[in-house]
């Protein structure tokens, strides 16, 4: 679990220009507040992104581009020059000249509600309500200028005459792993609530490629379909969609695809697009391919080490699995038609996947795949309560093992056991803030729906399946359901079992690290006796471990019940292990530390705990977030507007008028009444706040003082000389015994040290090839045999026994040693009649040439008498025979 060592740094708080990137430039009063809509959420808030150390985030409804890194770098500059008061007033100009962000202007009037930028970093999509813009991005370079002018972006939209239904909004947007991206175009599908899937493949050479897609599927359609002959086509305009029973439990709440591509991972894991519901059912389309596609070097070789054997096994089985048969043989045509293909050569561009191929989408069986599900998990309460706004899919691992037996060469992927899991984890999101937790033990793959003219294959179109729901979490502490709360996940970047949630109000972190590898060490066992019984056990118990990081505080929630962003993750040299979010005017942070500090920081909080368990030590110090000023503080006064906004035009000239008592005048009032009510209700409540913090900074401090006299009077009774009454002598100071308490600690910290690295290398030496059955069956009969030597003298007249013999074995083997030595040097000395002997008394050694030449004389002679014992048994035979 990530451990948090600091909030938001100094270079994202105000009044530092780090803050200014997710500050709103015309920050609302409440009463303005309440007068704008709100909106039910419909989809995530995905409106911030990044690009290696670059953050793109909407504020404003505009597109703001920064270098994270530069930013604190300039800050940190800063700081250095206000220390020194000789560079302050030469070089605070010049830095205050280069802006700490910039806008990106894009023709994008509705209300952006995602933004998602290429694997390569070129491309960025734009998702609004109703529509889907695709903007090009300029290099960092070139957005890092001193200008400080909005930048105009060349943005395509993508499907004009698609992605613009009222009824059919977009719910997500994601970037095919498999795709191919380069700096002309890429592959993005997009997912409408209507369960519209559409695959896009952009080329800036080709502008029908952004009106068209090159593939689109209604899965409302698919689930009932018979036949891969049957028009899947989504319905656009001018077109009647009729009614369907499917309207409601086929609403989607969100898509993603369960791999990136990595070569670790199973082959179908990435081009598998599951697709949640907010009822609660989940499908999977397996394999969703754009026309040419880029496979990793494992995909090939571990699609024909699991298709090949199934089918093989499956036509020697009866005939009650012929339709697992057919499924098979659908599979193995679809691979036959990728290996008759010639690669068009791997991709030529950083954001590709190393080491793939480029392959054409096989036209057989279809192109167009079946819908798997619906996959279901039982949470004691009806589906349709479940409400799901997110999901979250991990891949199962690739079995390296299974994939290179009997293969000579190794293939190079880097495959940890601590990070290995031969099952997919589904986590998934609701909008009261649960988090559940399920397993899909079978494992999804490529399936087709069959030929209109083959009628063998008659199985059911839409199978429900069961997940197995191992743990369900909470992320809120509210009683009732938030009506604008909507989950959503981030991925964190050190372990792919590990991921961020943010809702409304708060970032929770989830590890299932631990628990992954004590059930992959069970699935794995090859001893199945109890293994059900421990599988309940680890199901039933602590699945992931749970951990809050961000929480934004009471006095910074709008009326509104604005959403946090989701979540950014980065980890780099300069920034460190950073979690990245917003709320509307105001930046959240938090610094964790790294897996490779971990032991230094449990290390840490354990002596802390020892110092705080000690009834003389200092307690630990809390940890909380800085204090951020709020927002309401640099909030313009609502009256500069309020003759504009409220006062009707036919009235204004009443206000230079002397005042009259009329229903007009009363209005008037208490409108104004109401607008500044609020805004000083606001002004109240961040005043209160503000004296609350320094209240408790007074009593912390007072605490902290009373500790630094407490240590003082402790520092002071430790280096005081002591008389011969056993008194001590105030004023008087003994050196001599600090240094030999300071020098003592020193050698027992150098003594820990040594013993951990001993311990260390213990560990690591210790691993290796487990013992094989020869090798356990000794070491039972060594340890044996041991006791029973050991025991020998509280044993009864059987273990004398056993003494006695040992002593008779050990005479005889000193005997036959001494009889050994004896006849060795007889044989030296006195060489047998005939031996050749060399003048130091020894035997001449016959060459290794000669050797070798008697020996193929002797076998020269034994293949004759082997001929001529073969041929006399034929003659013998053919006597017998004309006899």
């Amino acid at each position: 679990m990530p451990k948090v060592n600091s909030y938001a740094p100094a270079w994202l708080c105000r009044p530092s220009p780090g803050a200014s990137i997710f500050t709103s430039a015309d920050v609302k009063s409440p009463a303005q507040q309440n007068g704008s809509k709100n909106a039910a959420l419909s989809s995530a808030t995905r409106t911030i992104a990044k690009r290696g150390n670059e953050v793109f985030a909407v504020v404003d409804n505009e597109i703001r581009w920064s270098d994270l890194a530069r930013v604190k770098n300039r800050w940190q500059q800063q700081a250095r020059q206000k220390k020194s008061s000789a560079s302050q007033t030469k070089d605070q100009g010049s830095n205050t000249e280069v802006p700490p962000y910039r806008v990106l202007a894009v023709p994008v009037y509705g209300l952006i509600k995602q933004i998602i930028p290429s694997p390569n970093g070129a491309f960025l999509a734009i998702i609004t309500e109703h529509t889907v813009h695709i903007a090009v991005l300029p290099d960092s370079s070139h957005l890092s200028s001193t200008d400080t002018s909005p930048i105009r972006l060349k943005t395509y939209q993508l499907g004009p005459t698609t992605h613009v239904i009222p009824e059919a909004p977009v719910v997500s947007a994601l970037w095919h792993p498999l795709g191919l991206h380069t700096n002309l175009g890429g592959c993005i599908v997009t997912i409408t609530a209507d369960a519209a899937v559409r695959v896009w493949e952009l080329d800036r050479n080709n502008h029908w490629s952004f009106d068209q897609p090159t593939l689109a599927v209604d899965l409302r359609k698919l689930v009932d379909g018979s036949s891969s002959d049957q028009d899947f086509a989504p319905s656009g305009f001018g077109k009647n969609k009729g009614f369907s029973a499917d309207i409601i439990d086929m609403e989607v709440a969100s898509a993603c695809f369960a791999g990136s591509g990595n070569e670790r991972e199973d082959a179908w894991a990435p081009m598998t697009l599951w697709v949640a519901m907010r009822p609660g059912d989940l499908y999977a389309l397996c394999p969703l391919l754009p026309s040419k596609w880029q496979a990793p070097s494992t995909t090939i070789p571990s699609l024909s080490s699991a298709i090949v054997p199934q089918i093989t096994a499956l036509e020697d089985a009866p005939e009650d699995l012929e339709e697992e048969l057919i499924a098979a043989r659908q599979q193995y045509d679809w691979l036959r038609e990728i290996d008759d293909q010639e690669p068009l050569g791997p991709p030529s561009d950083s954001g590709n996947i190393q080491g793939a191929d480029v392959f054409t989408r096989p036209a057989n069986p279809s192109a167009i795949p079946r819908l798997q599900g619906p996959f279901r998990f039982d949470v004691g309460d009806e589906l349709d309560d479940l409400d799901l706004c997110d999901i979250h899919v991990i891949a199962a691992r690739l079995n390296v093992e299974d994939l290179m037996m009997g293969e000579e060469e190794e293939l190079a992927v880097e495959a940890t056991e601590t990070d290995k899991l031969s099952a997919t984890v589904i986590c998934l999101s609701s909008g009261n803030g649960r988090v559940h937790i399920c397993l899909e033990l079978d494992g999804v793959q490529g399936q087709w729906l069959p030929k209109a003219k083959k009628n063998s294959f008659r199985t059911p179109l839409s199978e429900p399946s069961d997940l197995v729901l191992v743990e369900s979490l909470d992320t809120v502490k509210t009683d009732g359901v938030e009506s604008v709360a909507w989950p959503v996940f981030t991925k964190d970047v050190h372990s792919r079992y590990s991921f961020f949630v943010t809702t409304a109000t708060n970032v929770v972190s989830f590890s299932m690290s631990s628990w992954v590898q004590r059930l992959e060490a069970e699935l794995q066992t090859e001893d199945p006796s109890g293994s059900s019984f421990r599988l309940q056990v680890l199901c039933s118990g602590n699945v992931a471990q749970r951990e809050r990081i961000l929480q934004v505080p009471e006095s910074d929630i709008t009326p509104q019940k604005e959403h946090l962003a989701a979540s950014l993750v980065f980890f780099d040299f300069d920034l460190g292990y950073l979690l990245l979010t917003y709320y509307p005017s105001n930046p959240y942070a938090a610094v964790m530390d790294s897996p490779e500090d971990s032991f230094s920081s449990a290390l840490d909080f354990h002596l802390s705990e020892q110092r705080v368990s000690h009834p003389g030590s200092p307690a630990a110090l809390p940890r909380r977030a800085p204090y951020q000023v709020p927002a309401i503080l640099y909030a313009k006064s609502p009256l500069d507007s309020f003759v504009d906004k409220h006062v009707p035009h036919r009235q204004r000239h009443t206000l230079k008028e002397q005042v009259r008592l009329s229903p007009a005048t009363l209005d008037l009032v208490t409108t104004a009444h109401r607008v500044l009510s609020a805004h000083t209700n606001a002004l109240e409540r961040a005043a209160s706040d503000l004296f609350r913090r320094c209240e408790r900074l007074q009593g912390e401090m007072k605490d902290q003082l009373k500790q630094l006299s407490d240590v003082a009077e402790r520092i002071k009774g430790v280096t005081s000389e002591i008389d011969e009454d056993g008194k001590r002598k105030d004023g008087s100071r003994n050196g001599d015994a600090l240094d030999k308490r300071l020098q003592a600690a020193s050698n027992r910290q150098t003594e820990l040290a040594q013993r951990y690295d001993a311990l260390r290398k213990k560990v690591i030496n210790s691993g290796g090839r487990p013992l094989s059955e020869k090798e356990k069956a000794w070491a039972i009969e060594v340890n044996t045999l041991s006791e029973s030597i050991d025991d020998q003298k509280s044993r009864s007249e059987e273990n004398q026994l056993l003494a006695e013999r040992l002593e008779t074995v050990k005479q005889l083997a000193r005997d036959l040693m001494t009889e050994t030595k004896s006849i060795a040097g007889k044989s030296s000395v006195s060489p047998e009649p005939g031996a050749p002997s060399s003048p130091g008394g020894a035997q001449t050694k016959v060459p290794q040439r000669l050797q070798r030449q008697r020996v193929a004389d002797a076998m020269k002679m034994v293949e004759r008498e082997s001929a001529v014992i073969d041929a006399i048994t034929s003659r013998l035979e053919r006597l017998n025979t004309s006899l």
